[in-house]
């Protein structure tokens, strides 16, 4: 049961790291899209334009300038998010090393007992084949 929910928990955080790089790679995108365009604009701007032309391009790069601001709101979600499943992860594995322990614990103090039971039976054996003699 322990291993079911650390392997569950490693598959949500690896999800989280899948979508927060998906993120990622989409708000570079965006600010790509963005520098390429006003790199046109400026070039398009020296040859000179007409006003709506202008506006239309103004227009644009504010839009894509809102579209950054919510990307940018979405990675740092998804850095929240990759956060929690990180701290859930190493919560069930610490839990999961912990009875790993004490089970290993539980086998030792076993083996103990067991030796010590071996070695009375064999100190005894020897103490009733000298009183023998």
């Amino acid at each position: 049961m322990a291993k079911h929910r650390e392997t569950a928990a490693a598959v949500r955080m690896n999800q989280s790291l899948i979508e927060q790089q998906k993120s990622l790679d989409q708000l570079e995108k965006l600010r790509g899209y963005r520098d390429d365009y006003v790199v046109q604009f400026k070039l398009k701007g020296q040859s000179g334009m007409s006003a709506s032309r202008l506006q239309d391009y103004q227009s644009f790069v504010q839009k894509l300038d809102r579209a950054i601001d919510e990307q940018v709101k979405t990675v740092q979600n998804m850095r929240i998010k990759v956060g929690e499943h990180q701290w859930a992860f190493k919560k069930t594995n610490s839990r999961k090393k912990v009875v790993e322990k004490l089970i290993e614990k539980s086998k030792q103090q076993e083996m103990l007992v067991e030796g010590r039971k071996e070695q009375n039976e064999a100190d005894d054996r020897v103490f009733k084949g000298s009183t023998f003699d």
